[in-house]
């Protein structure tokens, strides 16, 4: 029996010893061999850039479960053809797998800033369909491909974000495993481009000369860095009678489109065969323009003759960069960017500007490195101490200010933009070339809730960011209260007419045409935002590869990009009712550890005894972390909450066994370090259960049939097996199929502690009473019970007598 023994966990052992680093192999070469039926066609004229065989891809649950792909494109593209292929990797035997809706996100320059779960950005980030244009696409892992192309793409790295849909989890199945088909959704991934040969290289600060039957055309040159408009002459020759007219578009990094440009206009040749077209360029970079016939009507097109001697680029003629210093500070996505200082604490940046002037402040954001986490910008206008010392409060809403005549009044304008810099309007938006939005910041001195603003951006582009500072006199600045003779102005408030200082009256005090301010900037990125989750999360990194990005990892239901949305979460009572059922539906182990003991199964009642311990305080700490608690670490409690859980059954069913008490013994001790491995090795896997219950089955059964055989009779009373046992049977049975098959996110509370209940019952009626002599009752103690050896334990033993 002893080799039996040894052999036995022997063979366990060596099954447990499969560590997961061998498993995710063998898996990874399965995957290999299936997706050995993909094969890349490459198209004509295209050059296969990159591609990934076998990425996983999981459900969406944050950022902590997204996959990223990461795709180089290099200069001079027509078209980006990403090919996509999924499919299901089935890793048992069990069931079939189900294709999955896969969400593919696409985007240039830094990973995607999305929401799957359809929580809104939280206040204070930026607009994200002000940024980079994010391209979705949708398809199912049923193996077929699917391809999606971007004409004239931008150089450099582009970033694909994967996972599949999101699903509410509160209405998703709990599924154990092993009972459930086992399923990996996999993709591949390749990239292919198409690329324009031989552009012909011009200088931009030259001209184009080209005879008409040459078109179309392209041509390429490089800015330089300067904010001045470039004046590009072009000229055709030789338009014969029977023309069209010419289209010109010019782009900077790629090739233009009609949808991508920075200018697209058109002329008619043969009138005026010599045009000057004005615009701003991107400093330090390869600008594209393409010369073509115009298809379809002209008049839809801007007319070429409007970008000679602009009025808004006139504008430019005070326009002055600055590039920022980079303080870094050595930690993941931790930097701050302000004006060249020797100062070590402080990197905010004070920008003196003036009315007649345009600032832009330049900073690099750099791939890879600095685009995992969300940047910081804040603004602010440096008011007089005046101001601060309460004239900036009014009583009335939307009421002016308070000010006196050392007062100025003005508008700051603060615009943002990637590769270049824009023209701050006095609207509040900015300019460039044909382009108008909304700007970044309006700072108004007039008004105290509008002279800071802040904003965050998730995951920032890489590339080089230009913040554009213009400030606008106010012309008129009343009516408004007088006193002091007309030199002090007032706002009109209540409290102010009860002032017997203060003049009623309707003039107006002239404003002035320059203005002078300094506005208090600061950029700062860190991990997250501001490097934390709200008071509801934690921060932490995700790897692919190379790559890195922060995410935020919510608890007790919160949810958003910062962990600070509630509209999901359970209500307090609520979560303390759940933690009061999955805690107290423990106590009734009392009932079965009182039963065990007043049938002499010592060694079973302190088994039912940890087992109640250990899982009512895993279920305290495992709570939302508003009515949690820990008395140690949530993983030790996991663990004595598994392992005590199958030591319960493993002892069980060794006592329903007909065994003698050594081998019985051999056997706990046995079955004791094979749990604690199986626990140790997946302490969620149907294996791990199934194992030691099936063990234990097979030697609850051969140990009857054995003593059957011998005997020719049932060792345990009648009741027992037509009574007692068979109700534990189906307790059992019960309390299996909900733990396997009914629980939900959802109903999880109350599934899981009625699997609780019943398995604390079952074992009231499965232990056998035959420890005890004489006909007693099954779940009272016996009249005397504290005769016997285990109350003895307790008593101080006697001395022996000697013998004559």
């Amino acid at each position: 029996m002893r080799v039996v023994s040894f052999l036995l966990l022997y063979v366990c052992t060596g099954l447990i010893s499969c560590d997961k680093e061998a498993e995710e192999d063998a898996n990874r070469k399965r995957i290999i061999e299936q997706l050995t039926r993909t094969r890349t066609v490459l198209l004509d004229d295209y050059h296969l850039v990159t591609r990934q065989i076998a990425t996983d891809v999981y459900m969406y649950r944050s950022y902590r479960t997204v996959s990223v792909v990461f795709y180089p494109v290099m200069r001079d593209v027509t078209d980006a053809r990403f090919t996509f292929q999924s499919e299901e990797l089935h890793l048992n035997n069990i069931g079939s797998c189900s294709p999955q809706e896969v969400i593919i996100n696409i985007k240039h320059g830094a990973y995607p800033a999305v929401n799957p779960d359809g929580y809104d950005f939280p206040k204070g980030f930026i607009d994200p369909g002000t940024r980079e244009q994010i391209h979705t696409l949708e398809l199912l892992s049923d193996g077929k491909n699917t391809s999606y192309s971007i004409s004239n793409p931008k150089p450099g790295n582009w970033y694909a974000l994967i996972y599949i849909k999101w699903e509410d989890p509160r209405t998703q199945k709990v599924e154990q495993q092993g009972l459930v088909a086992d399923c990996q959704t996999i993709l591949y991934t390749d990239l292919q481009i198409k690329r324009q040969e031989n552009i012909e290289l011009i200088d931009c600060y030259e001209g184009i000369t080209i005879d008409y039957s040459e078109l179309p055309a392209q041509f390429k040159c490089m800015s330089l860095d300067t904010v001045e408009a470039i004046s590009l002459n072009l000229t055709i020759l030789n338009t014969p009678t029977d023309f069209q007219e010419v289209a010109f578009q010019v782009q900077a990094l790629s090739l233009p489109t009609d949808d991508n440009n920075l200018v697209h206009c058109a002329f008619n040749p043969r009138e005026n065969n010599v045009q000057v077209i004005t615009f701003l360029p991107n400093p330090t970079v390869w600008h594209y323009v393409k010369l073509d016939y115009v298809e379809g009507n002209a008049s839809k097109i801007a007319d070429c003759e409007s970008y000679y001697l602009r009025t808004d680029i006139d504008e430019l003629t005070n326009h002055t960069i600055i590039d920022l210093m980079r303080d870094d500070k050595g930690r993941f996505f931790t930097f701050d960017y302000g004006l060249p200082t020797a100062d070590l604490q402080d990197a905010t940046s004070l920008v003196n500007i003036t009315s007649s002037e345009i600032k832009s402040l330049r900073f690099k954001v750099n791939q890879f490195l600095d685009i995992g986490g969300s940047l910081t910008i804040a603004a602010s206008l440096l008011m007089n101490l005046k101001y601060y010392m309460g004239y900036k409060r009014a009583f009335k809403k939307d009421s002016l200010l308070a000010f006196t005549e050392d007062n100025q009044f003005f508008r700051a304008v603060i615009c943002m933009d990637i590769g270049h810099p824009s023209i701050p309007l006095e609207s509040g938006h900015c300019s460039y070339n044909d382009k108008v939005k909304p700007a970044l910041f309006v700072l108004n001195s007039t008004d105290s809730e509008s002279i800071y603003d802040k904003t965050y951006i998730p995951f920032p582009d890489s590339g080089v960011w230009y913040l554009t500072f213009r400030i606008f006199c106010d012309q008129v600045v009343c009516p408004c209260e007088t006193a002091n003779n007309g030199t002090t102005y007032y706002v009109d408030t209540a409290a102010d007419k009860e002032g017997s200082s203060v003049i009623p009256g309707n003039g107006t005090r002239v404003g002035t045409s320059e203005c002078n301010a300094t506005i208090v900037l600061t950029v700062s990125s860190m991990s997250c935002v501001s490097g934390k989750c709200s008071n509801h999360g934690n921060c932490l990194l995700n790897t692919f590869g190379g790559l890195v990005m922060s995410f935020c990892s919510c608890s007790a239901g919160y949810g958003s990009w910062d962990c600070s949305d509630s509209t999901r979460m359970d209500s307090r009572v609520f979560m303390l009712v759940s933690v009061l059922l999955l805690t107290l539906s423990n106590l009734l182990f009392i009932l079965s550890i009182y039963v065990a003991i007043i049938r002499l199964y010592y060694t079973e009642a302190m088994m039912y005894a940890f087992t109640m311990v250990f899982s009512t305080f895993y279920h305290a700490c495992d709570a939302p972390s508003q009515v949690a608690y820990c008395i140690v670490r949530s993983n030790i409690l996991q663990f004595g909450d598994f392992y005590c859980g199958l030591m319960s059954f493993w002892v069980t069913l060794l006592a329903m066994s007909i065994v003698g008490d050594k081998f019985r013994s051999s056997l706990q001790l046995i079955g004791a370090i094979i749990i604690a491995l199986l626990t140790t090795w997946n302490m969620h896997s149907f294996v791990a259960f199934l194992l030691p219950v099936a063990i234990g089955v097979t030697v609850l059964l051969a140990s009857w049939y054995l003593d059957y055989r011998k005997n020719r009779r049932l060792k345990y009373p009648r009741t027992y097996y037509l009574r007692y046992m068979p109700l534990g049977i189906i307790l059992v049975s019960v309390g299996l199929i909900c733990y396997a098959f009914l629980q939900t996110e959802q109903n999880y509370k109350i599934v899981h502690s009625i699997w609780h209940m019943i398995i604390a019952l079952s074992v009231v009626f499965l232990l056998p009473d035959v420890r005890r002599d004489g006909n007693v009752n099954a779940f009272a103690p016996s009249p005397n019970y504290c005769k016997l050896s285990f109350c003895k334990m307790f008593r101080r033993s006697q001395p022996p007598i000697a013998a004559d």
